[in-house]
């Protein structure tokens, strides 16, 4: 299959029978194209989504890809329509925002030397970043099913991640959820000790982060360090 690469994005030139089957080839590629550079640099590339989460799941995804590739869910298509929508509101009110130029999709990476002169290359896609003069604002999206909790721990940490990569000290992480929209400013990106020190955590495979990561993971079947959530 061919792609015709646009400016913050890539179209895939396919052919389907009905919009299902499209999400799902989409959600598919997309799983692909990511998990192919990751075995181009034999393990020294991180997503900076994987880094908030799990490590011993970034571990498995690498062994057993084939369980991440085949989900499909309705929550992956709600995510994918609240993102491309906002991301257009964006794009054709970003003047109305008081801002100069966006960008949407944005790729961004960042090469970390960790103790002992290991280089890891961490990768990340931003849904936002807006420019305002010599101010670059970088907007994360997020889809909750309740407006209880939040902002949630990890989806803060994602988006200082960004922040620091991108060279930027203002960030939005917004929500769309039920019950409510919900914006916070964020002013205090991680620092590069902090995220090398992250990195380093990250790659002992330590196990799940959060009590609830096991509830949602493909790969609990298999994992020994499983934790029951009984607040689920």
């Amino acid at each position: 299959m061919g792609e015709r690469a646009s400016v913050n994005t890539v179209v895939y030139d396919l052919k389907v029978q009905d919009l299902t089957e499209l999400l799902y080839k989409l959600q598919l590629m997309e799983f692909e194209s990511h998990f192919r550079r990751i075995k181009e640099y034999n393990g020294t590339l991180i997503w900076v989504s994987a880094l908030t989460q799990c490590p011993k799941k970034w571990e498995f995804m690498l062994r057993f890809p084939e369980a991440s590739q085949v989900q499909f869910k309705g929550s992956f298509v709600l995510g994918k329509a609240a993102h491309v929508g906002l991301q257009q509101l964006l794009q054709s009110y970003y003047t109305a925002l008081g801002y100069e130029k966006i960008e949407i999709e944005k790729e961004i990476e960042k090469k970390l030397v960790l103790s002992g002169g290991r280089e890891v290359l961490l990768t990340g896609r931003v849904d936002a970043v807006a420019y305002r003069g010599d101010e670059k604002v970088i907007y994360e999206v997020k889809t909750a099913r309740s407006d209880m909790g939040l902002p949630h721990e990890h989806h803060l940490l994602q988006l200082k991640i960004y922040m620091n990569m991108a060279g930027s000290s203002t960030g939005v992480l917004v929500y769309l959820t039920p019950d409510r929209v919900a914006e916070y400013y964020i002013n205090n990106p991680i620092s590069d000790e902090e995220l090398a020190k992250l990195v380093e955590e990250f790659l002992e495979f330590n196990g799940p982060r959060y009590d609830w990561e096991c509830s949602y993971c493909v790969y609990s079947v298999l994992c020994p360090l499983k934790k029951i959530n009984t607040r689920r």
